[in-house]
């Protein structure tokens, strides 16, 4: 958690940045911050039983995939401007009958916590130096993104016809979206004989340069 908290404090001096700035709310609220603190400690926990580099980078892996799910939703309003009816007809497939306003609000608790801990994992992956994550990781949210606007449309489509016809392509991008699940959790990472610890001790030391995290 240490590692943690202190990308969270690195990302907020970055301000500019969409999660720079929401680094600093979360700092900024104190009753956020614990939230954020509690959540992400049972998010990380699967990394911290293991003592090997491999298993731990597997772990962030599965964390990544978690994440990119979580800040789906309300990239995709934002992405396509979904306001009014639209957007309310959008949750209520997601949350069914709770009220309109309380759904948007627990989404986007839920994106601000997501963007946060994504920038300890981003950090994490970085500092066990493992390209073949991050490649795969970008790769899956590519897919992901085409899976999830296809599903998104097709849910608030009021066209049954083309609703139906745009299932045929969203199920073809679900088994895309697999098959990159199944390359995440089966490709092993780069060959290191460091440690995560030693990683952090030599980049502490100034002696392993941290590259840039972050993300927009």
């Amino acid at each position: 958690m240490d590692e943690s908290g202190q990308a969270l404090s690195d990302a907020a001096l970055c301000g500019k940045s969409r999660a720079g700035r929401i680094a600093n709310q979360v700092l900024g609220d104190s009753r956020t911050l614990r939230l954020w603190e509690s959540r992400h400690a049972d998010l990380v926990l699967p990394v911290s039983e293991q003592n090997r580099r491999a298993p731990q980078i597997f772990a962030l892996r599965d964390i990544e995939i978690r994440l990119i799910h979580r800040r789906a939703l309300i990239r995709y309003v934002r992405q396509h401007g979904i306001v009014g009816e639209e957007r309310d007809r959008l949750f209520s497939a997601f949350y069914g009958h709770m009220d309109a306003v309380n759904a948007v609000l627990a989404e986007h608790r839920q994106y601000t916590l997501a963007v946060s801990s994504r920038l300890s994992a981003d950090h994490l992956i970085t500092v066990m130096s493992d390209p073949v994550s991050v490649a795969l990781l970008r790769e899956y949210e590519s897919v992901y993104d085409e899976y999830f606007e296809l599903y998104c449309f097709m849910v608030t489509c009021s066209d049954d016809s083309l609703a139906d016809a745009i299932k045929v392509e969203m199920l073809n991008r679900k088994r895309k979206v697999r098959r990159a699940i199944k390359r995440i959790h089966s490709v092993r990472p780069r060959r290191c004989k460091s440690s995560f610890d030693r990683q952090m001790l030599l980049a502490r030391s100034g002696r392993y340069p941290i590259r840039d995290y972050m993300v927009g």
